[in-house]
């Protein structure tokens, strides 16, 4: 029996158990649109099977159809049964609802390179996920007046084992947080374009890191210290505040910018103007090497 007979002999049987599955529920349908983003297994799976074939190591030839049989399975168990919400091409929604016990919400986002939204909404936190993959991992908990939620993409290349640029098929994370309860934030990614509105969510803290991505910016005033920290080699960042806002910044690489803007160093810091007497004291610190940098006033 030649390997390219057992390739395709394995290929057939392991798709009819999967077919199988689909019947019973067992399986989600949406397995065979995750399998299509691996379809180039195929081709290394072929290629390792004719360098080896004529070889003293032929054996091998045989073992390429295992490890791709092998990836089919395990994404069939990634992607679960069909009880499980993962509609592959379509949006999905989460949300909790407002809750006056609440008084800080703690969020961590890891959307990997899915470009991210984030707006206030009546909800305490909501999300709509409508991205060419499944669902992230949601993990929200309440303790002691503090809702803590964590987003982190489920797809297996974000994971940082195997990195796949799928391009951008609408896979966008779309957030909103309450305008009633205080926020800390931190998003992490790479590669994405950030888009966060929160003039009417009375953000206290947020951390963003994202290398080579577009981050827009917009802070309110609804809370009288703001924190930002930004960092993201290569990326372009764009900043506005409000117009009587007092402003603080840190980052010796845009001194020539900061100073064209009127801030006055002070300590190592850049301020403007009557920015220790101001209602709302917003502190940004910049890192390194991002490669363009607004600061615009709304």
């Amino acid at each position: 029996m030649t390997p390219s007979r057992f390739r395709w002999g394995l290929l057939f049987i392991v798709a009819g158990v999967m077919l199988l599955l689909n019947n019973s529920g067992a399986l989600s349908w949406d397995y065979w649109g995750e399998l299509l983003m691996w379809w180039p297994l195929i081709l290394i799976a072929i290629g390792i099977e004719k360098i080896f074939l004529r070889s003293k190591l032929q054996f091998i030839s045989y073992l390429a159809p295992l490890i791709l049989i092998a990836g089919m399975v395990y994404i069939a168990c990634d992607v679960g049964s069909q009880d499980r919400l993962h509609d592959y091409f379509s949006s999905y929604r989460w949300e909790e609802s407002a809750d006056p016990d609440i008084k800080e919400i703690d969020a961590v986002i890891n959307h990997g390179r899915a470009d991210l939204f984030i707006n206030s909404g009546a909800d305490l936190a909501a999300a709509r996920f409508n991205r060419f993959s499944r669902k992230p991992k949601i993990d929200f908990q309440k303790n002691n007046g503090i809702a803590r939620l964590e987003l982190k993409s489920s797809s297996f290349w974000n994971r940082g084992a195997i990195v796949i640029n799928h391009g951008r098929f609408g896979r966008d994370w779309n957030i909103s947080f309450s305008e009633e309860t205080p926020l800390r934030l931190e998003c992490r990614g790479n590669d994405a374009d950030i888009s966060l509105n929160m003039e009417s969510i009375p953000l206290e803290n947020i951390k963003i890191d994202d290398r080579n991505g577009d981050i827009n910016l917009k802070i309110g005033d609804l809370r009288p210290k703001v924190d930002a920290e930004i960092e993201g080699p290569d990326a372009r960042l764009r900043v506005r505040i409000p117009s009587l806002c007092g402003i603080k910044v840190s980052g010796q690489d845009y001194v020539t910018y900061l100073k064209n803007l009127g801030l006055v160093e002070q300590n190592g810091f850049y301020l403007s103007d009557g920015f220790d007497t101001s209602k709302v004291q917003i502190m940004l610190t910049l890192g390194n090497k991002l490669q363009h940098l607004s600061i615009d006033r709304y």
